[in-house]
């Protein structure tokens, strides 16, 4: 990185504070949105995050209050349908006003709401969006149409054909979120990886990583390289006083390693959760869900032990981090 981009980062990374101080109050109910929108655990952070993110790059072209709660969700929306806009086989139906009927039948709104969690399969991705705003977070028509750029007429067609999609839905039965069990995929490396992170040895770890192996502290921060993770996260992990330890398992069909923290193993908390890509004998990227509180809940609660709490961002002041 150049000199002139190094000198850049410290006043970002102090911008960036103050922005996630500014939208924490509505982090929880984003996070809730973008899970009922994707039904992933994966994809609602991935969405959660491109939506801070896009938020964030686009503080500069705004010349106007905005509503940071509506900007947010306007962000994020528009991320959604783009993303299953970019898919191969994505079904998506533009919004229009044909077959709105007004009179929508009560028992459909009672079905609506009891079928909430079986929208994803029920529903096109634009209906899941006029259906999330209008029913779960009782925005108005002219309130959806303003975030979706198109009418209110449009929004009320799509919610009614997305309420009696949901009410023709039969009902799912709902498969665990989380569970622990023994490596699956590259067995030996995540078995030594386990052996290394129990040891708290950040040399043996760092030897399991490719030599351009990506480390992400997902929402914080990213290291480019082993030599790099092993002069900073690695070696500050190597000197918390914490006890902790890591089983291999499965967050919402992706193999992941918990990371659990106590005094005793009796009185564990779920402290994190890491996301290994391997190839080559190698890990090519890791990533760490440490600050991302709704996913380590919704995660501790399926295994059934309780959530650390470590809150959205980590204080990087007077933190240099080398290259």
């Amino acid at each position: 990185m150049s000199r002139e981009l190094t000198d850049i980062c410290e006043p970002l990374r102090e911008l960036r504070s103050r922005f996630q101080a500014h939208v924490e109050p509505h982090r929880r109910a984003l996070w809730g949105y973008c899970l009922r929108l994707t039904g992933s655990v994966w994809d609602a952070e991935d969405l959660v995050q491109d939506t801070l993110q896009r938020a964030f790059a686009g503080l500069a072209n705004l010349w106007q209050p905005v509503n940071a709660r509506a900007w947010l969700f306007r962000i994020a929306s528009h991320a959604w349908i783009d993303c299953c806009r970019a898919e191969a086989g994505a079904e998506l139906c533009a919004l229009d006003e044909t077959a709105l009927v007004d009179d929508t039948p009560p028992e459909h709104r009672v079905l609506a709401r009891e079928a909430v969690e079986r929208l994803v399969h029920a529903l096109t991705p634009l209906q899941r969006v006029v259906f999330l705003l209008s029913e779960t977070l009782d925005y108005r028509a002219h309130e959806v149409a303003a975030l979706l750029d198109t009418t209110p007429g449009a929004v009320k067609a799509a919610l009614h054909r997305a309420r009696g999609a949901l009410a023709a839905a039969p009902a799912r039965e709902a498969s665990p979120r989380a569970a622990l069990s023994g490596p699956r995929a590259h067995a030996d490396v995540v078995r030594r990886y386990i052996a290394a992170f129990d040891a708290r040895d950040p040399d043996a770890l760092a030897a399991l990583l490719h030599e351009r192996a990506v480390t992400t502290i997902v929402g914080s921060a990213v290291e480019l390289g082993r030599d790099t993770s092993r002069r900073n996260s690695l070696a500050e992990w190597a000197l918390e006083p914490l006890p902790q330890w890591v089983k291999a398992g499965v967050l919402d069909g992706r193999d992941v390693l918990f990371v659990f923290a106590g005094d005793t193993r009796q009185r564990a908390v779920l402290h994190s959760v890491i996301a290994l890509e391997i190839g080559d004998g190698a890990v090519l990227a890791q990533h760490t869900y440490y600050f991302t509180p709704e996913l380590l809940e919704l995660a501790a609660e399926a295994l059934g032990v309780p959530a650390g709490t470590h809150g959205y961002q980590y204080d990087f002041t007077g933190v240099v981090w080398t290259g």
